[in-house]
């Protein structure tokens, strides 16, 4: 293990820039560095998960080189996303006194706020931020502490995969798993390079997801609902585990959720009214279109590839999302496995399902339910969606259809695959074991599929 994570270690070291240069190829080095690291990965997993035993010594340090890998990619150059470089412009200019949802950063109201380091970085400078309350929140708050640090909103996000580290041991223990389970988010390479290296938001979405998780299998309805809450105030996506989490005829769950996402819009509401949206109705247009999985196999694979037919099967897929989301509502089971079940069908089938942009740091929040119940899926997935990055390498070329195969069909296969040996042991097609799930909890003592 200590081999391994060295190995490791000196991965996440490099400096990508400082080796290869600032241009697109960069992503192709990338690339076939995560593909190493993910080998690595998977090797320490197998290695730490096989005894599935709860080894004092081997948690330390599986929980320690999870830190040091996050450590080490600190003070890195920004390679994989200039997302990050918006988060600390819609800081800057709530210090300011202004809405974000007011003005684009290329407005001349904002003029005086720019500068050299950020501004020239941010991406679509003419139109207004996406990001919902919460996120700004966060970013307030860290601009509070260090106005236009990276690093600072590094640091930040590094607090929060520890406190996600804290809250999935607290999973782990109460639905009998070996503590050593964490190595599956803690070293895996999407978290720590989407997360503290690229500085994405969903590293601040998980705390308050777990903390839903977690409270929902308590069943503490209330505190669960605002949790869950605020995790949708970052990012808007946790929505779905609304109805897969909702016991029917209860309302303090739901009412808790609606009130915290209220009460983060309300302040943003004044003077900009449906503008708080931002850019979001534009997400659904063609132009947002980036590694788009089943749409795409379903459209513009077989030739199918106009705004009607384009249209029909945006509706058609959010159709089926819902209706696997209700089916999902009505299977859930109240102790903690059912929960936790329930929670990774409706993520599943919004990974599988949803046809606007998969980026790959849009699959993080599958990690940590992944950690509670690995499957081989979902776990391809976690490693070949960085893939995608080797289309900014083929531009102005369209991105192959067969990378993008390789990337998209062992996860169809495998979760057919599990499907169809569900069935044939009897397992039954209910909703908490459907195909829409890639994952089945373990029971205490059994090993997961």
């Amino acid at each position: 293990m200590v081999g391994l994570g060295l190995l490791s270690l000196g991965g996440y070291a490099l400096d990508l820039h400082a080796l290869f240069g600032t241009e697109l190829r960069v992503l192709g080095i990338y690339v076939g560095l995560f593909a190493a690291l993910f080998a690595l990965y998977l090797l320490a997993a197998w290695v730490v998960l096989r005894p599935a035993a709860n080894d004092p010594t081997l948690l330390a340090l599986v929980l320690g080189f999870g830190v040091l890998f996050r450590l080490a990619v600190l003070p890195s150059p920004v390679v994989l996303s200039s997302d990050l470089f918006r988060y600390l412009w819609d800081g800057r200019v709530q210090w300011a006194g202004i809405n974000p949802y007011r003005y684009p950063p290329a407005a001349p109201e904002l003029a005086p706020l720019r500068d050299d380091s950020i501004f020239p970085n941010i991406n679509r400078p003419t139109k207004r931020t996406v990001y919902p309350p919460g996120a700004q929140v966060t970013f307030a708050a860290v601009a509070a502490v260090a106005l236009n640090s990276v690093v600072a909103w590094r640091v930040f996000l590094l607090g929060c995969e520890i406190a996600t580290g804290v809250l999935l041991l607290r999973l782990l223990g109460r639905m009998g798993m070996p503590l050593v389970a964490v190595i599956v988010y803690a070293w895996a390479p999407l978290a720590i390079f989407e997360g503290v290296q690229a500085g994405h938001l969903e590293a601040a979405m998980l705390p308050p997801l777990l903390l839903a998780l977690l409270w929902r299998q308590h069943g503490r309805m209330a505190r669960a609902g605002a949790a869950l809450g605020v995790a949708v105030l970052i990012k808007l996506y946790p929505a779905v585990l609304v109805l897969a989490w909702w016991r029917r005829r209860e309302w303090k769950f739901p009412t808790a959720c609606a009130a915290v996402v209220a009460a983060g819009y309300l302040p943003y509401l004044a003077g900009v009214g449906a503008g708080v949206l931002g850019f979001l109705p534009e997400y659904f247009g063609r132009d947002e279109d980036f590694n788009v999985g089943l749409r795409y196999f379903v459209t513009d694979a077989l030739g199918l590839g106009s705004d009607a037919a384009r249209a029909a099967a945006m509706l058609a897929l959010f159709a089926a999302l819902l209706v696997v989301l209700v089916r999902v509502h009505r299977g859930l089971g109240e102790d903690a496995h059912g929960v936790f079940q329930a929670g990774a069908a409706a993520v599943s089938a919004y990974l599988l399902l949803v046809p606007t942009a998969m980026h790959p740091w849009y699959a993080l929040w599958m990690l940590p339910f992944l950690t509670l119940a690995p499957g081989a899926a979902w776990l391809w997935f976690t490693g070949a969606v960085t893939l995608s990055y080797l289309g900014y390498v083929w531009q102005p070329a369209p991105f192959p259809g067969w990378l993008r195969a390789l990337e998209f069909w062992p996860l169809y296969g495998l979760l057919l695959w599990n499907a169809t040996a569900r069935r044939g042991a009897g397992a039954g097609a209910g909703t908490r074991e459907g195909a829409a799930s890639s994952l089945r909890a373990s029971r205490p003592g059994s090993p997961s599929p």
